[in-house]
């Protein structure tokens, strides 16, 4: 049996920006990179216009800034926002106590690395949460409306005229705009077959069987400023089909290959816990 020392949800992991008031720490907001060039043309596969300017994550999610999250709205959890196997082989955080008083601590090493084992409702409560201020912050209403109707996914474009800063999971616009799109391209602005600026096969964490800290690649780096938009873990969007949702990147299981991360890869998905899903988050703010 695998033994796992457990560290304080409050690490300083890449990816968290930790704000204080009233002298207490607050909860870990992911670090954020702007995303302008706002009315840019889509590319070829007909994705990647975004209409406004936004920030998005600029790693994946991580399971600090997770773990942050099941301890201010999971005592209960009555929205099974946790999942067993994240104590597991490939996940990175530890349940204790009993319902009403669980507590959550990342496994030791584990804080910078992207969570898993997440449906796209827990992401869009993560994402309500973070509009709510975090804390005992609403998780069931804000950017997202979630009650017996299912999972109400917002038009972006509509939060951004919208008065008050606004989180999302990002849509597929956003997302590939910000992996493949270059303001700053050599022969014009435009786009590029893999994420990292490159046309062919970037730095990556593909097919590994083990998740790596987010920002592992440090040269393998979009226009705008992510990590990991290619491999490490697929990454859903907010984008729906159906009951079906939008999924990107490639990641670190086995049999995942350099083609998941091109421009042109795409999949609609049920939401689903899986070892090599995850997400990234938005932040759409009132234009000025």
């Amino acid at each position: 049996m695998r033994v796992f020392k457990r560290a304080s949800c409050m690490i300083a992991a890449a990816g968290v920006a930790l704000s204080m008031a009233a002298g207490n720490a607050q909860a870990a907001v992911p670090e954020t990179v702007v995303v302008g060039n706002p009315g840019n043309t889509a590319d070829t596969t007909n994705f990647g216009a975004v209409g406004y300017e936004f920030k998005i994550g600029k790693y994946e999610v991580t399971n600090a800034e997770y773990c942050e999250f099941l301890n201010a709205v999971a005592k209960t959890d009555t929205h099974e926002l946790y999942d067993g196997r994240m104590a597991g082989e490939y996940g990175g955080i530890e349940r204790s106590g009993d319902a009403g008083s669980y507590t959550y601590a990342v496994k030791d090493g584990w804080g910078k690395k992207p969570i898993n084992y997440v449906t796209v409702d827990s992401c869009a409560r993560f994402a309500n949460w973070l509009t709510n201020g975090q804390g005992k912050g609403d998780t069931e209403t804000g950017t997202y409306t979630i009650n017996g109707d299912g999972l109400k996914v917002p038009d972006h474009a509509e939060l951004a005229k919208g008065k008050t800063a606004k989180w999302a999971i990002a849509n597929e616009n956003e997302w590939y705009k910000a992996a493949y799109y270059d303001p700053k391209k050599e022969g014009g602005a435009g786009y590029w077959a893999f994420p990292a600026k490159s046309d062919s096969t970037p730095a990556a964490n593909l097919n590994s069987n083990e998740v790596t800290e987010v920002g592992t690649h440090k040269d393998a780096v979009t226009a705008y400023g992510t990590y990991d938009q290619g491999g490490n873990v697929w990454e859903f969007n907010d984008s729906q089909s159906d009951n079906k949702f939008g999924l990107r990147g490639g990641s670190f299981y086995i049999n995942d290959n350099e083609n998941y991360m091109r421009s042109g890869t795409r999949y609609d998905v049920l939401s689903a816990k899986w070892p090599n899903y995850g997400f990234r988050v938005v932040e759409i703010t009132p234009a000025k």
